[in-house]
C-alpha cells in the first residue's frame, strides 16, 4: 500500500534519512520505533510533503507521490496525524474533524467515527484546546480518518497521554484497520504501545532501518536495547 524507495530527505542541505527503502503492506500497522532525533519525524514529513526528497521514491497504492505537493497525496490516499496533534483549539471538535472532510466533498461525520472515538460524540460542541491530551488525539485521529486515506500516518501518537488511554488507542488502531482496511504507519517510542498495536516492527537509528521484526518473532527486549542506547 505504501512502497518508499532510496528515499533521501533532510533539512537544508542536511540529509537526515539516506537512501531508505520500506513497504507497509495493505492492512498492516508498523511501527516505527527510535529515540528522539533518529528520523521519525523527518520520515514522515518527507511522506506526507512537507519535507521534499533530496532523492527516491514514495508510492501510495501503486502510484508515485513524490513530487506532490500534501494536499495531493492527501488526495492520493495518505493522511497525517502530526506529532503534537496540531488540532485547532479555537475551533469546537465537530468543526475540527470536519475539516477532514473536505477531500470526500461530504458534510456528514461518518457513524464509525463516533463507534470508534464516543468521547467525542459527548464533547461536540466543546472547543479542542479544552481537550485533555488523550482526548485531542483521538479528535486527530477522527479528522485524518474522515479522509478516508488508504494509509494513515501517526507520528508520536502516546506522547503526553496517560496510560489507560494509549492502551485504549492502540486498541482502537487495530479497529480502524480491520474495519476501514487502513494500512497504518507509526512513529513512537512507548515499546507497550507498540507491542499491543502493530503487525510489524522497525528500529531506526541515524535515518536507517537498523532491526526489523514480524509479530511472531518480536523480540520486546532487543527492540528495548536498541531505544536505551
Amino acid at each position: 500500500m505504501l512502497e518508499v524507495s532510496n528515499l533521501k530527505a533532510g533539512y537544508g542541505q542536511s540529509s537526515v534519512i539516506d537512501d531508505l527503502s520500506f513497504t507497509l503492506k495493505e492492512n498492516e500497522i508498523l511501527g516505527v520505533m527510535g529515540r528522539n532525533g533518529m528520523g521519525k519525524s523527518t520520515l514522515f514529513k518527507s511522506l506526507i510533503g512537507l519535507l521534499p526528497a533530496f532523492d527516491g521514491e514514495i508510492k501510495v497504492d501503486g502510484k508515485d507521490v513524490t513530487s506532490f505537493p500534501p494536499y495531493k497525496r492527501v488526495f492520493s490516499g495518505l493522511a497525517y496525524v502530526p506529532q503534537g496533534r496540531m488540532i485547532f483549539p479555537a475551533l469546537t471538535v465537530t468543526e475540527n474533524i470536519k475539516i477532514g472532510l473536505e477531500k470526500v466533498k461530504s458534510s456528514k461525520i461518518p457513524d464509525y467515527v463516533y463507534d470508534y472515538f464516543p468521547v467525542l460524540k459527548e464533547m461536540g460542541h466543546r472547543k479542542g484546546g479544552n481537550l485533555s491530551g488523550g482526548q485531542q488525539q483521538q479528535l486527530a485521529i477522527a479528522r485524518a480518518l474522515v479522509c478516508e486515506p488508504k494509509v494513515l500516518l501517526l507520528d508520536e501518537p502516546t506522547e503526553g497521554i496517560q496510560p489507560s488511554i494509549i492502551k485504549e488507542i492502540a486498541q482502537i488502531l487495530k479497529k480502524i484497520r480491520d474495519n476501514q482496511g487502513i494500512s497504518i504507519l507509526v512513529a513512537e517510542q512507548v515499546l507497550s504501545f507498540a507491542l499491543d498495536a502493530c503487525d510489524r516492527f522497525v528500529v531506526i537509528e541515524g535515518g536507517d532501518f537498523v532491526h526489523e521484526a514480524g509479530r511472531a518473532d518480536v523480540d520486546p527486549e532487543k527492540i528495548k536495547s536498541l531505544l536505551a542506547v
